[in-house]
């Protein structure tokens, strides 16, 4: 049990550099093992019904949670910045698309009605 507290720990750390490092390829990758690993405790978990964690276990924990604290605003600001990314494209897009007949047009003559 400790050794899968532990490797959990490890990645927790190594998300954290990913996720400051901007490589959410790496940050994905690693949620799936950590992931992984904590069902394989929750399965351990279901078997041994009355198991309490050792010192050592309740400090890999400890430092897990931590370390989630600080990820979790990170992860949101990174996201958040995402999203505002997204929608400038979305805005500049429908911009171009608005003018685009208007570059279509080569030939052409300007009536001023109010004449």
């Amino acid at each position: 049990m400790e050794e899968l507290l532990k490797g959990i720990y490890e990645l927790t750390v190594k998300m954290k550099h990913s996720l400051n490092e901007d490589d959410f390829e790496e940050f994905e990758k690693l949620t799936d093992k950590r992931n992984s690993l904590m069902s394989k405790v929750d399965e351990w978990k279901v078997k041994e019904k009355n198991y309490i964690y050792s010192s050592q276990e309740q400090q890999w924990l400890k430092n897990t949670h931590s370390l989630d604290q600080l990820i979790a605003p990170l992860l949101q600001k990174k996201l958040t910045e995402t999203q505002v990314l997204l929608n400038q494209l979305k805005k500049q897009k429908q911009v171009s698309q608005q003018y685009r007949p208007f570059i279509t047009q080569t030939n052409g003559v300007f009536l001023d009605s109010k004449r």
